[in-house]
C-alpha cells in the first residue's frame, strides 16, 4: 500500500471524514476534491520536480492539498505558515520546489519570497485551482538530487523539517512504508477503531500530528476534527463535548492549561478515552493531578522523533501512575535499546543513548548522506537522547546529547537562530541556549558579542521578527565581552 490508498480505499464512504468549524467533508467528497486538484497538478507540463510544497494552516484545504500531491505521486514538503522569508526561501531552494499548493489568504505571505525566487514556480490555489506563474521568465529549477522512485512502499513520500540552518538545512525523508508501519503500530498500541474521533490542535505538518492523528484516523476510516484558532481550554472542552471526541494528542503546555482551567467540571468528557502527550516533559506532580482530575480519561505519555515517523514508545494508562515519569515501552514493531559510549548494550538503570530499529526508521536525510551515515549505524537510529531502561523494560529519558531546545513541544535548533543573529552587522558572535520556562518548559535565550558600535536590543528583536518564526526569537539577549570556546576554537555548549 502507498499513502494515497489510505484515502482512496474510502472513496465511496459518505461518513464524515474531517471537520473544521462549519466546514466538513465526507470521505467521498475528500477523494473528489483531492482528485480534482491532482488533475490540475498533472496538467502543469512545466513541473519537473517530484517535490511539492504545501503552505497552508491547519484546515480542510491542507488535507485536500496533502492528498492531491499523494494522488499525483509527488513528495510532500510541508512548510509551516509561521516560517519567515529566509526560512521559506531556504526550503524552496534546498528541496528544488517548482510547485506550491496554498490558498488565496496564504499567497499574500508568499508573494515577496516568490518574487525573489530565482526559478520558475507554479502556484496552485486550493480555493481557486487556476495555475499561476509568479515568475514565468525565470529559468527552470536546477535539479541536483534524485531520490529515486520505483512505485513501491519504499519510495519517499514525505520530507519533514528537522535540525539545520537556513544555509545548511536538513529534511527527514519518510517513505510510504515508514509511515504505514507507524500508523499500524499506533493503532495496535492504542486499540483505535473506525468509531474514533480525534481532535487536532497541533500543527498538521508536525510529524507527531501527521502520523499519530491525521494519517492514522484516515487509515481507519475514523473522523478528524480540527480545532479552529488558538488552543484555549474552553474551546477544547466545548469541542470534546459537541463532537464526542475520543482521543486528543498534545504537548505538555496544553495539559498545564487544562489543569489550570476552573470550569472543566462543567463539561461532559465521557467520550474521551485518551489524551496522548509528548514532545517535552511534564512535572510528575502535575500529571498526577490531571489523572485524578479526569479519572475517566486515559493519559498516554509518548516518546518519538521525526526520524522514526515519529512514535517510538508509549506509556499506557494502566501504567501511568505506577511508572510515573517513564515514556513507556516500545510500540509494536519498534525495537529500542540503550547503548553505552563503547557501543555495548547498557544494563538496566545505566544511562546511555537511546537507539531505535524498525520499519518506521527514516530512509535518511535529503541530500545528506554524510549525516545519515552518522545517524543510522548498522540499521539502528541514534536518537541523540539519553535515558535508561528499568528491570521491567520501561524507558526513562534523562537528557539530550543534541543541542535542541523543546519549547511547548516545538523543536528549536540553536544553530539556526545563531546563523540569523550572525548576519546582523553589529553582532560578532552568538550563542543560543535553553532557559527554563514555567509554561513552555524551555525557551531560547541568547548571549551575543557585539561590535564596538553596540546594538539596540529592541531593534534586534525587530530584526529577528522579520527572519524567524516568533517561537524561535530569543526571550532575552545578554551582551557579553567574550563567549566560551573549546580548545580548538569552537563555541562551547553546555
Amino acid at each position: 500500500m502507498r499513502i494515497k490508498e489510505v484515502l482512496q480505499r474510502q472513496k465511496q464512504s459518505v461518513k464524515t471524514a474531517i471537520k473544521c468549524g462549519e466546514e466538513s467533508l465526507t470521505y467521498k467528497q475528500w477523494n473528489e476534491k483531492a482528485a480534482s486538484l491532482c488533475k490540475k497538478i498533472e496538467e502543469q507540463a512545466s513541473i519537473d520536480s517530484k517535490n511539492v510544497a504545501i503552505f497552508l494552516p491547519n484546515s480542510i484545504s491542507y488535507a485536500v492539498a496533502y492528498f492531491a500531491a499523494a494522488f499525483a505521486d509527488k513528495v510532500v514538503v510541508p512548510i509551516g505558515v509561521k516560517a519567515k522569508g529566509p526560512e521559506i526561501m531556504s526550503t524552496l531552494q534546498y528541496c528544488e520546489i517548482d510547485l506550491i499548493l496554498t490558498d488565496t489568504n496564504m499567497l499574500c505571505n508568499l508573494k515577496d519570497v516568490l518574487e525573489e525566487y530565482p526559478y520558475q514556480i507554479c502556484v496552485l490555489l486550493v480555493d481557486d485551482e487556476r495555475p499561476r506563474y509568479l515568475n514565468r521568465e525565470c529559468r527552470k529549477i536546477e535539479k541536483t538530487f534524485a531520490i529515486g522512485f520505483e512505485g513501491t512502499e519504499d519510495d519517499v513520500f514525505l520530507m519533514l523539517h528537522t535540525s539545520g540552518t537556513t544555509s545548511n538545512p536538513k529534511r527527514v525523508m519518510l517513505t510510504h512504508r515508514n509511515l504505514l508501519s507507524n500508523i499500524e503500530s499506533n493503532v495496535q498500541s492504542l486499540q483505535l477503531t473506525a468509531q474514533d474521533v480525534t481532535l487536532i490542535t497541533l500543527p498538521m505538518h508536525f510529524g507527531y500530528c501527521n502520523t499519530a492523528q491525521f494519517l492514522t484516523h484516515i487509515y481507519l476510516g475514523a473522523t478528524i476534527v480540527i480545532l479552529e484558532g488558538i488552543f484555549y481550554p474552553k474551546s477544547f472542552f466545548d469541542t470534546v463535548q459537541r463532537e464526542s471526541v475520543t482521543n486528543f494528542t498534545c504537548v505538555p503546555t496544553a495539559l498545564l492549561l487544562l489543569l489550570q482551567y476552573r470550569f472543566s467540571s462543567r463539561y461532559d468528557v465521557s467520550s474521551l478515552r485518551y489524551i496522548c502527550f509528548g514532545g517535552s516533559s511534564i512535572p510528575a506532580g502535575q500529571l498526577e493531578q490531571l489523572i485524578h482530575m479526569f479519572p475517566t480519561v486515559g493519559f498516554v505519555q509518548t516518546y518519538g522523533q521525526t526520524e522514526a515517523s515519529p512514535r517510538i514508545t508509549a506509556l499506557l494508562p494502566k501504567d501511568c501512575l505506577r511508572k510515573l515519569g517513564s515514556v513507556g515501552k516500545p510500540i509494536p514493531h519498534v525495537c529500542v535499546t540503550i547503548l553505552l559510549e563503547d557501543g555495548t548494550q547498557a544494563p538496566p538503570y545505566q544511562i546511555g543513548e537511546i537507539v531505535v530499529q524498525g520499519p518506521n526508521v527514516m530512509k535518511g536525510y535529503y541530500k545528506r548522506d554524510d549525516i545519515t551515515g552518522q545517524t543510522i549505524v548498522n540499521g539502528w537510529l541514534h536518537t541523540g537522547d539519553l535515558g535508561y531502561v528499568d528491570s521491567e523494560g520501561y524507558y526513562f529519558l534523562t537528557g539530550r546529547k543534541k543541542n535542541m531546545i523543546i519549547s511547548g513541544g516545538i523543536n528549536i535548533y540553536p544553530e539556526e537562530i545563531e546563523e540569523i543573529l550572525l548576519q546582523h552587522p553589529d553582532i560578532e558572535e552568538a550563542y543560543v541556549f535553553s532557559e527554563a520556562d514555567a509554561v513552555l518548559n524551555e525557551v531560547p535565550a541568547a548571549k551575543i558579542k557585539v561590535s564596538k558600535y553596540g546594538i539596540d536590543i529592541n531593534a534586534l528583536r525587530d530584526y529577528c521578527s522579520q527572519r524567524l518564526a516568533s517561537y524561535k526569537i530569543p526571550t532575552k539577549f545578554d551582551i557579553v565581552a567574550e563567549l566560551p570556546k573549546t580548545y580548538n576554537g569552537k563555541l562551547k555548549r553546555y
